[in-house]
């Protein structure tokens, strides 16, 4: 299914609204859009050199207090918005944030900041959805407005190697209160480009078969009413 996520070009400063409109119209078929080249190569290399002068001390086993166990060998750990991090390409990227507008409203918020990543022989995860339904049962997910979309922008190359994340786009999948029991869609999405996802799309990363850890930043954007109350009990999320 090469066409099942819709993809869009990069492009100098925000798209025009006509362009965000029909962006819109497509994410809102499938629930996930694939962002190419949004940062280039010198600022990734920036960002994974910070990760890991500071955070490869959670590359373990080990559970730690201030960061979330998130499936085999994997942890989420919130990033602090500082250095290369503190940057408005990388928590507020032109070429994304006209349609977190356009999808959630003007007052939308980044809710959390968060690398997610998964260590070399990680397997792949439970299929899942990162937050529960807001009604669940009451009405089919894909009627209701979008309330929380995630930003998966990888500091490696996400693909069959070192893992990706695997989604189940389209009203369809998201309406199920089980997952899905079609194939799922693993796009390779190599480092500089992101992926947008609705938080009602099921998914799951998929397994590290690399040496090497394969660290991804999460930018989760909320109406300003949601909070996540699921994933941050141990610890803050911004």
């Amino acid at each position: 299914m090469p066409d099942a996520i819709p993809r869009t070009a990069s492009q100098a400063g925000a798209p025009p609204a006509p362009v965000v409109e029909a962006l819109c119209a497509r994410f809102l078929e499938t629930g996930v859009m694939l962002f190419e080249d949004i940062l280039p190569a010198d600022r990734i290399a920036a960002l994974r050199a910070a990760y890991d002068g500071a955070y490869t001390r959670y590359h373990s086993r080990a559970a730690r207090g201030d960061a979330r166990y998130v499936g085999d060998v994997r942890h989420m750990i919130t990033v602090d918005v500082d250095g290369p991090f503190n940057d408005p390409a990388v928590y507020a990227n032109p070429a994304v944030m006209p349609l977190v507008h356009r999808l959630l409203g003007a007052d939308a918020i980044l809710g959390s900041f968060v690398a997610v990543t998964s260590l070399p022989g990680a397997r792949d995860q439970l299929v899942h959805l990162d937050t529960p339904p807001l009604f669940a049962g009451a009405t089919p997910a894909s009627a209701l407005p979008a309330h929380c979309l995630t930003l998966v922008i990888p500091l490696v190359d996400m693909n069959a190697r070192n893992g990706t994340t695997a989604f189940f786009p389209g009203c369809a999948a998201m309406d199920r209160a089980e997952p899905p029991d079609t194939a799922a869609v693993r796009p390779d999405v190599p480092a500089g480009s992101a992926v947008l996802f609705d938080s009602r799309v099921w998914h799951f990363g998929t397994a590290n078969r690399s040496d090497a850890p394969r660290p991804v930043l999460y930018n989760s954007y909320h109406r300003p009413w949601f909070r996540d109350c699921v994933n941050f009990g141990r610890q803050v999320p911004l």
